[in-house]
This record gives structure tokens, sequence and C-alpha cells, in this order.
């Protein structure tokens, strides 16, 4: 009986061991996606900061430069037009010319520049995502 109580108990022993380390093996496992989700999270928040810093700083440096007022112009320019009746066709003339032949690249580098002159690059970002 003795040596049928140490056998148990030394496989006992392995067993409990055994258990012991795949409990500590699922802890560090859950651990460590843990660890990479709260990483992925600060990279994201992180992204959000930058994004608004550079933003804030690009309407701060508004005040040193006329360019602003230039694409303001820009804008509005067409928008007036519609309005005046001999402006009226050359404006819709001009949207339709737009239209067919001007390439993808250079409706969002308006759209970027304008964005990024404006301190509103962030309403511009994902304008071509969904194509």
């Amino acid at each position: 009986m003795n040596i049928f109580g140490s056998v148990v108990n030394a496989v006992s022993s392995v067993g409990k061991q055994y258990l012991e380390n795949k409990a500590q093996k699922n802890k560090l496992t859950a651990d460590l996606q843990k660890a990479k989700v709260d990483a992925q999270i600060r990279r994201l928040e992180n992204e959000q900061n930058i994004e608004a810093d550079y933003d804030l700083e690009a309407l701060r440096q508004t005040q040193y430069s006329w360019k602003d007022e230039v694409a303001l112009i820009v804008i509005l320019l067409p928008f007036i037009g519609s309005f005046l009746p001999q402006t009226q066709e050359y404006v819709a003339i001009g949207w339709q010319h737009l239209q067919q032949h001007a390439p993808d690249w250079y409706t969002y580098a308006f759209l970027g520049a304008i964005g990024a002159s404006m301190g509103i690059r962030w309403a511009v970002t994902s304008f071509g995502k969904n194509k």
C-alpha cells in the first residue's frame, strides 16, 4: 500500500503541476492579448491626437498667411457665379468639363490642399476611401 500511495502521490503531483502550468500559460496568453489590445488603443488615440494637433496648428498658422483667403475665394467663386445670370452658363460648363476631364488624383489633391489650408483636413481624409 505504501508503494501504491507513493505512485498515486507522484502521479497526482505531476497532474497538479501540469494543470498549474496550463493555467499559468492560459493566463499569460490572456495577458498578452490584453496588452496587444491596450497597445492598439493607445496607438489609435495617439494618431487622433496627432491629427487634432496638426489641424490646430494649421489654424494657428492661418493668421500669418494669405493662402487661406485665396482658397476661400476659389471655393466661393463658383458658388457666387451660380447666382449671377451672366456667369451661370460658364459655371455649369466648368463643372461639366471638370467632371468629364479632371483625373481623380486632381480631385483628391484639390480637396487635400483646401482641407489643409482651412484646418479641416479631417473632413477630406476619408473622401476617397469608399471607391
